[in-house]
């Protein structure tokens, strides 16, 4: 049970000196784990895979250097070449040491932040720490193998050669706009039913995986935002598809396929799908439901052409806490045979939320739901430094649940094993996170923040400083009201 505010103002010496001793036990141990997660138990784990999905604009793990940004997709880079290789540095680092497999990153090759030479680098930093660095790829968007740069690898530079070759909108504009968050980038889409944009992507395949034989694999996606409505794709697509295609994902994703496994047979390979599993269950069975909802009723033929022994990628943010807009059904259960199915959320984002925010209740949701649910590989981002408290709380709970000290991902086991340790104690860790919740409530910040502000006075040094992360989180909610 939760403290209230006099209770926590009155902790005993006693109870400061033994969370101390915790912290003290938890530093001697460079990797940061608890004993539970190092020895685990007889428990079977529910969770075999973990990923990190990073934008290379919005990572910051090496802080105060200046051209993060916090939210984006396709923006420009903003900082220094040393700046994105030490990001990745820390990146691969952390996770080798907690049991996060793979880190995507798109954006990876860029001019504006070493190009070969700086993927060289991450390559051979990720093998060190036994983590896989996985390309993200855009097939028909997102700007290809080579996302930004003087190179014949760009989808960028292709399409500019043969704009006969671009994608087309309804009304037959051609397929070049901005969709970026942030800054005026604009993106060029392809058709995928252009033979010459199919063999452009399987010639950049086998390009990326020669040319860096360490590269652990790809995330691969044909686009979200929107695809070519030209007549061969329009003929070609049994179904209305205007935003994203199951279609051009089952043309498309073989081919690419074929073309790593051509050069890296081992790669691995994840096959985004933009939805969840669960039918739409929408008034109109044809319509073709937004990123984020079910899948339509011709989604199950085009998946069972994804090409086999690849990770096919769902979306769950709309199936579980906080939004629980729809109920994620048994038939959104997924089998691993032929594919391995991973689910993705956006939590600790501007993407829905705040960037950065503890997200423990809904991590523990996703885990629960998506392994009831036939999933063993999760994704989560991660962007954010874990020296910001609520983030590296998100990454320690994917860490956590679903593993064999937790396979069914209990809040309680994690705020008595891990956040426990780190905050002062187990009773402090539930206010932690309680008091993270604030963002939206003025009043409940102005009361909470005494209690916060004695916290960081009274903690030895580390659970102090993840104590003042959460004033400095809820009073910039506060300001300049506080």
């Amino acid at each position: 049970m939760s403290c209230s505010r006099r209770d926590f103002l009155e902790i005993s010496l006693g109870a400061t000196l033994a969370a101390s001793n915790m912290i003290e036990a938890r530093a001697a141990d460079p990797t940061g784990q608890s004993e539970s997660v190092k020895a685990g138990n007889p428990s079977e784990p529910t969770v075999k895979t973990r990923f990190f999905f990073t934008w290379d604009h919005s990572t910051e793990w090496l802080l105060n250097r200046p051209g993060a940004q916090t939210i984006g997709a396709s923006n420009h880079y903003g900082r220094a070449t040393p700046v994105f290789i030490e990001d990745y540095h820390q990146i691969f680092t952390w996770c080798g040491r907690h049991h996060i497999d793979a880190v995507v990153v798109w954006g990876l090759l860029r001019d504006m932040h070493g190009g070969i030479d700086s993927v060289h680098k991450l390559c051979d930093m990720a093998e060190k720490n036994g983590v896989r660095l996985l390309c993200g790829v855009g097939l028909n968007a997102y700007g290809g193998v080579y996302y930004e740069g003087d190179s014949p690898w760009s989808l960028e530079n292709h399409l500019a050669a043969h704009p006969e070759m671009l994608g087309v909108l309804p009304n037959g504009d051609k397929m070049i706009y901005n969709f970026g968050v942030s800054g005026p980038k604009k993106t060029a889409h392809a058709c995928p039913s252009r033979k010459e944009n199919q063999d452009f992507a399987a010639r950049s395949l086998e390009w990326l995986f020669k040319t860096f034989p360490t590269l652990g694999g790809v995330q691969m996606e044909t686009g979200d935002t929107r695809v070519c409505q030209c007549k061969v794709c329009r003929e070609r697509r049994p179904n209305p598809e205007l935003y994203t295609s199951w279609h051009d994902m089952a043309l498309m994703y073989p081919i690419a396929a074929e073309a790593i496994r051509s050069v890296s047979p081992d790669a691995w390979i994840s096959c985004e799908t933009y939805h969840n599993p669960t039918p739409y269950a929408g008034k109109d069975p044809d319509k073709e439901p937004s990123f984020g909802e079910g899948k339509p009723a011709w989604a199950d033929e085009c998946v069972a052409k994804f090409p086999e022994n690849t990770f096919v990628q769902w979306v769950c943010d709309r199936y579980v806490k906080p939004k629980n807009e729809y109920e994620w059904t048994a038939a959104g259960t997924v089998k691993n045979g032929r594919h391995r199915h991973v689910q993705r959320s956006h939590f600790g984002t501007y993407w829905g939320g705040t960037r950065g925010e503890a997200a423990i209740d809904e991590i523990a949701d996703m885990v629960r739901q998506s392994t009831a649910h036939g999933f063993e590989a999760l994704y989560l981002f991660g962007e954010v430094s874990p020296f910001h408290t609520g983030a590296e709380l998100n990454y320690l709970a994917l860490e956590h649940f679903g593993s064999a000290a937790n396979p069914k991902a209990d809040p309680d086991i994690f705020v008595r094993d891990v956040a426990g340790p780190l905050l002062g104690g187990e009773d402090l860790a539930r206010d932690f996170l309680k008091y993270g919740r604030l963002k939206g409530d003025p009043a409940g910040i102005a009361a909470a923040l005494p209690a916060v502000y004695a916290n960081c006075a009274r903690l030895p040094p580390e659970p102090a400083r993840r104590w003042a992360w959460l004033a400095n989180f809820l009073g910039a909610f506060a300001y300049p009201n506080a």
